[in-house]
């Protein structure tokens, strides 16, 4: 039998809003419909078992960035709190021997970068969030 790791974030609970579970980074929103805490250990299971699932853009917080390809991340343009205009480069990713510049979907603030320069990313990684 394989295992897998899985890095779970999980900060504040709050039983009468929805709060936030990263599993591997890929966000994930809780509301929950019964006052039983006792349940979070299966809602936690069932959030892994969905990330490992490839992501569909449903599946990811609004804002995210994903890599359209694999390939390895050449340089990164921007940091945490940067503002971004529709169409900037964030980053530059190197997939077939070819360099394609990934640029913001949309105008915002760089809320997350998910990459570093060097590291290797597959298709439907989240790189970054604008939020």
């Amino acid at each position: 039998m394989h295992e897998k790791l899985y890095e779970v974030e999980l900060k504040k609970i709050d039983k009468k809003a929805p709060f936030s579970v990263k599993i591997n980074k890929l966000p994930f929103k809780i509301e929950f419909k019964t006052s039983e805490r006792r349940i979070i250990p299966q809602v936690i299971e069932q959030a892994v078992i969905v990330s490992a699932m490839k992501p569909s853009k449903k599946m990811v917080e609004e804002g995210a960035v994903l890599a359209p390809m694999a390939g390895k991340i050449v340089s990164v343009k921007v940091k945490q709190g940067d503002s971004v205009k529709l169409g900037d480069v964030l980053c530059i990713l190197e997939a077939m021997k070819m360099e394609n510049e990934i640029t913001a979907p949309k105008t915002g603030t760089v809320q997350s970068v998910n990459i570093s320069e060097g590291i290797g990313v597959s298709e439907g990684d989240i790189l970054l969030t604008i939020k």
